[in-house]
């Protein structure tokens, strides 16, 4: 009996029959009905529940597996206390019983093997439904080990950060609290208490790198990685790699940097006397004296007009903050925002911007791994993601990822301008200034000539920037609710659509959202942007969404999984996180949850090649099916 809505054509020409639509392959049509004058139907995605197709190939132990793992991460006291029941199991049983218990579960569910080699055989799987993968080291030190020797030194930081946040309260924040080394800069920083808690302490709130080792530790992040891009390389198809810098450096170090760049920024709009977002050269020389007078340096006018010249090379007479920032390194931003720091007389215990001799060394040391990264992917022709971290890191991460793209996203061979997107960069869409933020980046891209390569997701770390900013006593960076992130995520892949159109981006929509990736697949159908040739991605994470992976597949559509690999015992935090994404299990989950117990009620009463049951009754379904006819 022929199933119909398994299979998917690009460009069918459909035949109505009654109220079924059956679709036929182009090749049994005449070529003149086969010309692209006939406006190709808007594509659907018919097989969302198609269970059947969906899980083909899967074993029955596999589904029950999944089925366990989904319902347990429904189960709101399980996720509650899942970090205490895990410890727990682990000082009752033993490490080897309890590791063995999450192998044989969640980690074989969410996790892809031990070493890059292993995502083969999961590879395979998905290949056969059209779905490609993308390798990601998932390994972290148990970082709760690192944290203890340094107890004492934690309780004394929660008490001088409860005492900072009090007096910034009492003195009304703003202005005078950072004036005061309080606020954003000497409050909350990625080694301080957050709600009594450290950042990496915080196993399940996101990925963070402990580096006691240092470059030791670092440089095994590195050699991680680059095994998997030469993984990545040797896959079918497009490959693509994820990376996270702080694996690579030390998170400090690159918040440092992000305050820096931030202060920067002030900087612009502290010349900007008119507010016009241009700074034009009158403008500069006139703040330029005034900070050199409250520093007590003098300047000439010969170089003033200098600097000027360096930052207007094309003698335009005014520069914008993307100008501004073309002209700036970042390892000498914290001289830049140490001028801010000047000009506005701050005081006290805040950290000084200048890089330290020791911090300089390891600015150095991660460009240099993470250029020996960039350089093996470009070699083996890898794509590049560079994961969206916690925002009081994102503007040194982008001023970096940026960089990148300017010198590697550009044409081959020689020539100029945009080519193929090698570095992606991450857009977290429940951050308020996503929208601003790509339009920005888009301009930049075009004004430098190249791709831009662009992930957008919602974002991950939701509850702990919204306990950065009360702790820290600013505003949050994220959106109060959860419509205006969709409204965010619709937005932010409006534009990167079009700028697909137009070739100027490359985009990778990782989303579990059913309605997000509807809508995205008619947005391409109505900008005549081919699942095929486009340079549209859609990626899930492993054992999530498989409805909407297989369904994309099976369509044609350029899709991928997250393949995270590693050794059980240090993808615990990575497993952690999965289980408390409760939000999409009672939500998008339940359609995976609902899948799952159909095909397993169809493979035991009508499969007899999965179900004993099935074969018993199979001689009973052919009976009634005769007599019918």
């Amino acid at each position: 009996m022929l199933r119909l809505g398994t299979l998917f054509l690009r460009n069918p020409a459909p035949f109505a029959l009654g109220p079924t639509l059956i679709r036929f392959p182009p090749s049994c049509f005449p070529p003149y009905l086969r010309t692209r004058s006939i406006p190709p139907p808007r594509p659907t995605l018919p097989t969302l529940k198609d269970h059947a197709a969906i899980f083909e190939g899967r074993s029955t132990s596999d589904l029950l597996r999944a089925l366990l793992v989904l319902r347990l991460c429904a189960t709101t006291p399980f996720v509650t206390h899942s970090e205490a029941l895990l410890d727990s199991a682990r000082s009752l049983l033993g490490d080897r019983i309890a590791m063995s218990a999450v192998q044989e579960s969640f980690y074989k569910h969410f996790c892809a093997g031990k070493e890059p080699a292993d995502v083969w055989a999961r590879m395979n799987a998905l290949r056969a439904h059209g779905i490609g993968a993308i390798l990601d080291y998932a390994e972290e030190e148990d970082l709760l080990k690192h944290c203890k020797p340094r107890q004492q030194e934690q309780e004394q930081g929660v008490t001088a950060a409860v005492a900072a946040a009090k007096e910034v309260e009492a003195g009304g924040g703003g202005a005078e609290a950072r004036a005061k080394g309080k606020g954003r800069y000497a409050v909350i920083t990625a080694r301080q208490p957050l709600g009594g808690e450290t950042i990496i302490q915080s196993r399940v709130a996101a990925r963070t790198y402990d580096h006691s080792g240092e470059d030791d530790e670092c440089e095994r992040h590195a050699t991680a990685f680059l095994s998997a891009i030469d993984t990545a390389a040797t896959l079918p198809g497009q490959g693509f790699a994820a990376i996270k810098l702080t694996a690579l450096g030390d998170p400090g170090l690159l918040e440092h940097l992000a305050a820096a760049v931030g202060s920067v920024r002030e900087l612009f709009q502290t010349y900007d006397l008119d507010g016009d977002g241009y700074i034009t050269q009158a403008e500069f020389e006139e703040c330029f004296q005034k900070v050199a007078a409250e520093q007590g340096s003098t300047s000439s006018v010969d170089e003033r007009s200098e600097l000027w010249r360096w930052l207007d090379p094309e003698q335009q007479g005014r520069i914008d903050y993307i100008s501004w920032t073309q002209r700036l390194n970042l390892a000498h931003m914290p001289e830049l925002a140490a001028s801010l720091e000047q000009q506005a007389r701050a005081t006290g215990p805040g950290r000084p911007w200048e890089l330290s001799p020791s911090e300089r060394v390891q600015l150095q040391g991660l460009l240099r791994r993470l250029e020996r990264l960039v350089e093996r992917a470009v070699s083996k022709g890898v794509k590049l993601m560079i994961d969206a971290e916690q925002s009081s890191l994102r503007p040194a991460i982008d001023h970096i990822a940026h960089e990148l793209m300017r010198r590697h996203n550009t044409a081959a061979g020689g020539a100029s301008g945009p080519g193929e997107a090698v570095i992606f960069v991450t857009y977290q869409a429940y951050l308020r200034d996503a929208q601003q933020r790509l339009a920005d980046d888009l301009d930049r891209a075009r004004r430098e000539r190249y791709t831009l390569g662009a992930k957008l997701v919602r974002g991950a770390y939701l509850h702990l920037e919204r306990r950065r900013a009360a702790e820290a006593g600013v505003p949050s960076p994220v959106w109060d609710h959860i419509e205006q992130t969709h409204a965010s995520f619709d937005g932010c892949l409006e534009v990167l659509l079009g700028a697909v159109k137009a070739g100027r981006a490359e985009v990778m929509m990782g989303s579990h959202n059913q309605a997000s990736v509807e809508a995205a697949v008619a947005a391409m159908s109505k900008l005549g942007l081919e699942p095929e040739d486009a340079p549209v991605y859609f990626g899930q994470l492993m054992g999530m969404a498989d409805n909407l992976s297989f369904t994309l597949g099976h369509h044609g559509y350029k899709v991928f999984k997250y393949c995270p690999y590693g050794s059980v015992e240090k993808v615990i935090p990575y497993l952690l996180r999965r289980v408390n994404e409760n939000q999409y299990i009672l939500k998008g989950g339940k359609q995976d949850v609902a899948l799952l117990w159909a095909e397993l009620w169809r493979r035991a009463l009508h499969d007899p090649n999965q179900s004993p049951l099935a074969r018993v009754l199979a001689p009973l379904q052919s009976s009634s099916s005769s007599s019918v006819a």
